[in-house]
């Protein structure tokens, strides 16, 4: 630091040598509060750092409130969305067991039809073969017929149609032989 106008450095006298002392002292005192100053402002710049303005405080803080209130609204949404779910989800499954229960009642009711079917379309094919067997029998022995009297003609029923085409026509064993049975008893004789 410069000395003062006025002052001298160092003197002869003694008056200076106090003089000198004061003012060593007050130099150091100034350059303390110097330092100190600097001090302050570097805290007062990491402060401008660290902190906010009061309207920048209370900005952020109702903006805080708002979320709040936003996260309550959702989170009752939210609560009243999940028991929409609940409920959507019991009655899925109560009519997941629904649908299996019918389901099994469709498979147990097809596979009865299936077993109908399957024992009606092996009665039928009993029912062809016998007939079949009946025919051939019958048609051998209108072959002897035909063979003792060559001119004699093929019985017709009253439909007009050969008796093998009649779907009534019953055909029972006797004693002789197959007989038709479509309004004849025995073979040429009427039914009494």
């Amino acid at each position: 630091m410069a000395t003062p106008v006025g002052w001298s450095q160092g003197g002869s006298g003694s008056g200076s040598g106090s003089v000198c002392l004061a003012f060593d002292q007050l130099r150091d005192v100034i350059e303390s509060q110097e330092e100190l100053i600097h001090q302050l402002r570097n805290v007062m710049v990491l402060q401008d750092e660290n902190f906010v303005s009061k309207e920048e405080f209370q900005a952020v803080e109702k903006k805080l409130v708002e979320e709040k209130a936003a996260h309550a609204k959702t989170k009752v949404l939210l609560a009243k969305e999940e028991e929409k779910l609940q409920f959507a989800l019991g009655e899925v499954e109560v009519l997941s067991k629904q649908l299996e229960k019918e389901k099994l009642a469709f498979e147990k009711a097809l596979s009865t039809v299936k077993s109908r079917a399957l024992q009606e379309s092996s009665k039928k094919d009993q029912l062809i073969t016998k007939c079949n067997g009946r025919r051939e029998a019958r048609a051998s022995s209108h072959a002897y017929i035909h063979g003792l009297f060559p001119n004699s003609p093929v019985p017709v029923s009253r439909a007009g149609f050969h008796p093998n085409f009649c779907p009534r026509l019953r055909i029972q064993a006797g004693p002789g032989g197959p007989h038709l049975r479509k309004g004849l008893q025995g073979p040429g004789r009427p039914r009494k």
